[in-house]
């Protein structure tokens, strides 16, 4: 497309700036014509109905001696005078009875009483009366000026003099065509001028529209000359900025691609493959929720039970395990506990009266978020099932793998289609100056997002490096407050403190449990937009479960609470709000809450959080005051 070429359609750049600055021209001549036409208009009436009073008043005082003599012949030689002024049509002399005593167009209606309403209203007139009429025979017209002949305080009689408004009218009419013709005069120069302007913009912009339609199309290898130094240019050089970073992530992101596509394959290879195993175990698998209720039978469980898999579902385990009674105990037991029992020996009767010795296992089920799902159960061969624990680990972080790599690509794509969308409406929004400053302030901000994504979720991933002193919570919950103090008192938000004052300090990594608290507290301050509470607790607390207890050594445990008064979490998120890259927020990685996780776990304790129907949710940490360093230690091989 030439640059020389003069597009006027209202869908290019060039004719939006002509057409709207001739909009704004014409919006502005109309104001300015008609603010100075009605001026004008005004003026030139004042003028002429000044005139009328100044020859009505001195009619009436040349005459009000000849009235009060009634020297007719002087009253018609004073309204002829008048009647020679110019502009006059008419001078009338009305005698204290209303009846015309001088007239000086229609001398034979002397002592005659004019009949209609404007002559009516001027002969009861007691000051200065103007009226717009028409003459009866030429209907020409006029204003009717009306001054009463006053001597001594009383009325003698009154004037009439008409004034014609067609002079006034002509003068009013040449006023209209000069603003008219200075508005088009103006129009014209400044139409001129915008085509100009526009012209001189159009051509950087349109080189700009062909390089952004080129990237859309993925030709990422593109730049533009800075040929001038003002927002055009800046904006050339921030879109080379933005193409080189683009083809630069490009690059990068196939390469994750290609490596994510071979992990889906080998997800996909070895879900199929666990599918297969848990299908075709000689084991049966038994799975219950936290009510108790039968969830899963696998094909192994219903040909050792006797149930369907679909009539057993939603039964109580002690329901569906009614003639054993002791395999509903164990894992109504393993759900209260929240421990694992394991390899005891049972004999199962089955649902048509036979017995089947089994050895039964039990553990609590668990989300990725740490939270309780309810209980697994295991009938099994003690041989069998050692031979495929194996397999099942290797299935559970390889479908962890795929759920971080899944989440990974999905926000890395978001910032990546955000960058595509504005680049794509560079060409339509380009004269709005606003867009082209979001412009040049979102572009490098989503590719820091990227960045951001990758550094939250290579912490998330990181072995953990500890390093444990005494750390004061109360102090280190003020700290955080003390951070958001702007936010709390611009969004209206009260900070309610219920620490105990026995709580002593705990061994622990004060950055890294500083970073836990922080991420509750800005998810608390975020569900609070409008202003609500923001309630903090410290206080003494056992959590986690007996056998857990026992095995680590000690029982006191410090309680930290991070309540808020927002919207709540919805039920349908609940056992996936630790998982990374979960969020029920607009903005946000979804990394904060696994991260949070993460380290409470590695200082030993335990993370849950309850959320009211009407809204509101609180968050509960539990942390021991010395935690266990090797039991740290063999949880975080585990992970590994």
């Amino acid at each position: 497309m030439s640059p020389l070429r003069v597009d006027l359609s209202l869908r290019s750049l060039q004719g939006k700036l002509l057409w709207g600055t001739v909009l704004v021209l014409c919006l502005i001549m109309i104001a300015v014509t008609v603010v100075v036409e009605q001026r004008q208009r005004d003026a030139i009436v004042g003028e002429f109905q000044r005139r009328g009073e100044v020859l009505s008043r001195s009619l009436a005082a040349i005459s009000s001696g000849a009235l009060l003599v009634y020297n007719f012949t002087a009253l018609e030689q004073n309204a002829a005078r008048v009647a020679g002024e110019d502009d006059v049509v008419y001078a009338i002399v009305l005698d204290a009875e209303g009846k015309v005593a001088a007239h000086s167009r229609r001398p034979e209606r002397i002592g005659v009483s004019l009949k209609g309403e404007v002559h009516e209203r001027a002969a009861r007139a007691d000051s200065l009366l103007v009226q717009q009429t028409v003459t009866a025979d030429t209907q020409e017209s006029l204003y009717d000026f009306s001054v009463p002949v006053e001597v001594g305080g009383q009325k003698w009689g009154t004037v009439r003099v008409g004034l014609s408004k067609h002079r006034m009218d002509d003068a009013i009419r040449k006023t209209r065509i000069e603003l008219g013709l200075l508005a088009v005069v103006t129009l014209v120069v400044g139409g001129l001028a915008a085509a100009l302007v526009a012209r001189r913009i159009a051509g950087p912009v349109r080189q700009l529209e062909e390089r952004a339609a080129a990237i859309a199309r993925g030709e990422l290898a593109q730049r533009i000359e800075p040929t001038t130094s003002d927002e055009i240019g800046r904006l050339a050089i921030a879109f080379n900025h933005m193409a080189a970073q683009l083809l630069q992530q490009r690059s990068a992101l196939e390469d994750v691609n290609s490596e994510l596509h071979r992990r889906y394959q080998e997800l996909a290879d070895v879900k199929s493959y666990t599918d297969s195993i848990v299908n075709s175990m000689t084991s049966g698998i038994v799975t219950i929720n936290l009510e108790g209720r039968v969830v899963t039978l696998n094909p192994t469980a219903e040909l050792l039970t006797g149930y369907f898999a679909g009539e057993a579902s939603s039964r109580y385990c002690t329901e569906v395990f009614g003639q054993t009674p002791e395999i509903g105990e164990i894992l109504m037991e393993t759900l209260t506990s929240r421990a694992p029992i394991g390899n005891v020996p049972l004999a199962l009767r089955r649902r048509n009266g036979s017995t089947l010795p089994v050895e039964l296992s039990t553990a609590p089920l668990k989300g990725s978020d740490g939270k309780d799902l309810g209980a697994v159960g295991i009938l099994r061969d003690l041989t069998v099932v050692r031979q495929l624990e194996g397999q099942l680990r290797r299935s559970d972080r390889l479908a962890a793998i795929g759920t971080l790599a899944a989440g990974l690509a999905h926000e890395i794509k978001n910032p990546l289609m955000s960058l595509r969308t504005f680049i794509s409406r560079v060409p339509s929004r380009f004269d709005d100056e606003r867009f082209r400053e979001r412009f040049q302030s979102v572009v490098p901000r989503e590719l820091e997002r990227i960045n951001h994504i990758v550094e939250r979720l290579l912490e998330l991933a990181r072995p953990p490096r500890l390093s444990f002193s005494l750390v004061r919570l109360p102090v280190l919950l003020e700290r955080i407050v003390e951070l958001y103090d702007d936010q709390i008192e611009t969004s209206g938000i009260r900070v309610v403190r219920e620490f105990a004052r026995d709580v002593p300090p705990v061994q622990a990594d004060e950055e890294a449990l500083y970073r836990a608290l922080l991420n509750l507290l800005a998810n608390a301050l975020e569900a609070m937009p409008q202003g609500g509470w923001l309630t903090l607790r410290l206080g003494w607390g056992e959590g986690g479960d007996p056998a857990t207890r026992i095995r680590r050594g000690f029982t006191r445990r410090v309680k930290i609470e991070v309540e808020d008064s927002g919207t709540g979490i919805p039920a349908s998120a609940a056992d996936r709000i630790f998982n990374p890259f979960f969020t029920t927020k607009d903005t946000g990685t979804g990394l904060g809450l696994a991260i949070t996780h993460k380290i409470v776990q590695e200082h030993g304790g335990s993370i849950d959080f309850r959320s009211g129907a009407r809204g509101g949710t609180t968050f509960r940490i539990v942390l021991p005051l010395v935690p266990d360093l090797n039991l740290t230690a063999g949880n975080d091989d585990d992970a590994r």
